[in-house]
This record gives structure tokens, sequence and C-alpha cells, in this order.
């Protein structure tokens, strides 16, 4: 609900949508829509409101929340599930539990900190609280378990695709480090579960050091 509330808001741009129009489209209550609007301001979610003219949006928060990161997403199965923590022992180690637990391909675990995030070799991973991109990816390649390696490729070269549509030239330390400027931005960690002659689930973590 609090989604397709924001959905509305963003399609207004500047202008005001009245409560009745959005109780009216969403088939709920003017009160329900007042509830989930202060739910989305205690989320930090900048809503004016005018008692003539309704709800504004003029600032979402600068946080990894899933309405932010599913808005405009055009994937066919990554990210259209998110969890998301606003502090995790590791993303990994909660990706590995879902997946264990049979979560969806393409489940994202995202959270604004992680308080023992780790990279290879059980190396320390900093990651505090709003200062990077730290989530992880649930997948279930059909490919045997030797192929695996490739996956820590894939998303490299997926992450620094990325950094290039935003202007940044980023170089790829292979196989798992991303570099700008001669410094390491992003880490990467894959990790499997699989039998002899299948997978059962590779969990990709990322770690991206965006504002440190």
């Amino acid at each position: 609900m609090r989604s397709s509330i924001l959905d509305l808001l963003r399609s207004a741009g500047a202008e005001y949508i009245s409560g009745e129009e959005i109780a009216s489209r969403l088939g709920v209550s003017r009160t329900a829509v007042w509830k989930h609007i202060r739910e989305l301001r205690e989320a930090g979610y900048d809503i004016v409101s005018h008692s003539r003219s309704g709800y504004s949006l003029r600032e979402a928060p600068d946080r990894l929340l899933p309405n932010e990161v599913q808005h405009g997403l055009m994937t066919k199965y990554i990210g259209k599930k998110i969890v998301y923590y606003e502090e995790i022992n590791s993303t990994n180690i909660e990706a590995k539990k879902l997946a264990a637990e049979g979560a969806p391909e393409g489940t994202v675990v995202v959270s604004e900190a992680q308080n023992t995030g780790r990279g290879r070799m059980e190396r320390g991973f900093f990651s505090p609280k709003g200062k990077g991109i730290w989530f992880s990816v649930i997948l279930r390649p059909d490919f045997l378990p030797q192929e695996a390696p490739k996956c820590t490729l894939l998303a490299a070269v997926s992450v620094a695709r990325a950094m290039k549509k935003f202007g940044l030239k980023a170089g790829i330390k292979w196989p798992n480090d991303i570099l700008y400027e001669g410094k390491k931005l992003v880490g990467i960690l894959t990790e499997m579960n699989a039998e002899m002659d299948r997978i059962n689930y590779i969990v990709i973590g990322t770690g991206i050091n965006v504002n440190i």
C-alpha cells in the first residue's frame, strides 16, 4: 500500500494530490491513507500536506529502503523481493539463511550497516551506517558447481558498468575488487551451497563504499 501511495505522489510531481483521490484510486479509506502517510513520514519521507490540496512528496530519504530501491526497477527477478535491515551482522549470513529456507532467486538482503561484514579469507569489511551500499543477492543457477567462480566476475563487471553510468570509470582487480583512481571502492564475496552435480544456491555479497 505504501509503495502504491508513493507511486501516486511521485506521478504528481510538485503538485498536490488529495487524500480523497488517493483513497479512490487505491480502493481504501481516507483514514487508511492518512495512516500510511504518517508511517512514510516516520520512515523519513518529506511529505507536506495542505488542508485543501492534499499531499505532495518533496524529498525521499537517503536510505536503502525497498520502496526506493524498487522504484523504476526493470530487472526480471533480481530485487523483486528485498529484505531490509537498519543494521545486521552480515547480509551474506542472512542471505544464506534465507536461501536455505527456500527464498526465491533474486532475493536481495540490504542493510544500512553491518557490524561483522567480511570479505575473502574471513577478513573484516568496514560497513558503517549510511556510508555505503551493503547488499547480498541470492541466485540459483542451473550450471555446474565448478562454474560458480564466474558469478564473482559477472558481479564485478555489473558494478563497474553501473558506476560508468554515473561517470565513474572503474577498474577491476580480478576477481573481486573494484578500484577507482587507484583506491579500492568495492569488495565482492561469493559463497555457494552445492552438491556434486548441482548448485543449491549462490550468494553474492557486494559492499560499495559510497560516502567513506
